[in-house]
């Protein structure tokens, strides 16, 4: 880099020692961060903790574990909505296998330089369509 940037030896040693502190900033702030985002977790964790507590308090012991029972039927439902979401494969229907993940991934290129030629051609209308501005009659 300092041979592309044409720098000399003061400059060398300058660039080098802030790029270092620069470095250790960095460190320094993903620790914090890290612990931050640790404690966090073991706030949410109590929380979640005195909840359970206060529920077991409120109901009896077949309603509790008629809860959990209920909590695991719609972590069950997001988990198998996420698998199948948008899975269409083996379908008859032309319109629905249009839409499948595979074929949204190969489209993706089109679709975007689509939404830019759209954005050009309005553009383009909007300059034909305003009035000149150069001071003549």
């Amino acid at each position: 880099m300092a041979a592309r940037l044409g720098l000399n030896e003061q400059q060398k040693l300058a660039l080098d020692k802030e790029l270092k502190a620069a470095q250790t900033e960095r460190k320094a702030s993903m620790e914090k961060m890290r612990a931050l985002r640790e404690e966090m977790k073991r706030d949410a964790f109590v929380e979640r903790q005195a909840k359970e507590e206060r529920l077991k308090e409120i109901l009896t012991e077949e309603q509790y574990a008629k809860l959990q029972e209920v909590k695991k039927d719609g972590q069950r439902a997001r988990v198998q909505g996420q698998r199948n979401r948008g899975e269409i494969r083996g379908r008859t229907n032309r319109n629905e296998a249009r839409f499948s993940p595979r074929n949204n991934r190969r489209n993706i290129g089109k679709r975007m330089m689509m939404q830019k030629r759209n954005a050009e051609m309005k553009e383009r209308t909007k300059e034909k369509n305003e009035p000149k501005k150069d001071g003549g009659n």
